[in-house]
């Protein structure tokens, strides 16, 4: 099971069928996709990114939909990318506070913390998840996917999007633009890079650059060096 798909299962639907009102604050918007799949005819989701008062209004109406007998909304997502109020001042602050009074709120508690959350989604892999949050304090969710898909390269294997190790090789001497910026968004996937080259070529890295560019360049001279090699004729003096 996907991640994305866990949180939406464990973590917002049971509080859903709980309440019916359920208000997620999420200031790295990670969970904003997931929010709005959980949309249905039945499930209004109310998305606070581009206007907090326009959504406020919004929300309000809803709730009071949810009042009706015979209304058609029987439950109701509030999505906030801020932090969670925690004090009775910042409740008073926040125009969603009564959704969080009436319904659930996530996060609530150390059980909705991220890397939490991702222990439970891959409990065989505690290890490796550890790992993953120690080099990297907010990975994709696409890195925790990764993991357990039979590779010891989940940041590589988000970055490049790739899984075996003939195919990141070949992503890692061409990537795509797009390939590109992501490997420059963190350097976590360095050391993944350094394990996968020492194992499948055995070339130990020798530059201590943590970009593209330099790992790259090493590899590139690596390769065209072993095809001389490879091609001559004689024992290489």
């Amino acid at each position: 099971m996907k991640l994305s798909q866990f949180i939406q299962t464990q973590n917002f639907a049971p509080r859903l069928a709980k309440s019916g009102d359920l208000v997620v604050y999420d200031p790295a918007q990670q969970y904003r996709q997931i929010c709005l799949g959980l949309a249905t005819d039945q499930c209004s989701v109310i998305d606070a990114t581009e206007s907090s008062i326009e959504s406020r209004e919004s929300a309000l109406r809803t709730l009071q939909q949810l009042g009706e007998l015979d209304g058609s909304v029987k439950s109701m997502v509030v999505y906030v990318p801020t932090a969670a109020p925690l004090t009775d001042e910042d409740r008073q602050r926040d125009p969603f506070s009564i959704h969080g009074a009436v319904g659930q709120v996530f996060p609530s508690g150390d059980g909705d913390e991220f890397q939490s959350i991702c222990l439970k989604a891959k409990a065989d892999h505690t290890t490796q998840i550890r790992q993953v949050f120690r080099e990297n304090p907010n990975p994709s969710f696409e890195v925790i996917d990764a993991i357990g898909g039979g590779g010891g390269w989940p940041q590589l294997q988000a970055a490049l999007d790739a899984e075996s190790a003939r195919d990141l090789l070949f992503h890692l001497l061409a990537p795509s633009d797009s390939k590109k910026k992501k490997l420059k968004e963190n350097d976590a996937w360095v050391a993944e890079a350094k394990e996968l080259l020492a194992s499948s070529l055995g070339l130990k890295l020798i530059t201590r650059g943590k970009t593209w560019n330099a790992i790259g360049d090493e590899l590139w001279r690596f390769v065209l060096y072993s095809e001389f090699v490879f091609d001559l004729p004689t024992e290489l003096p």
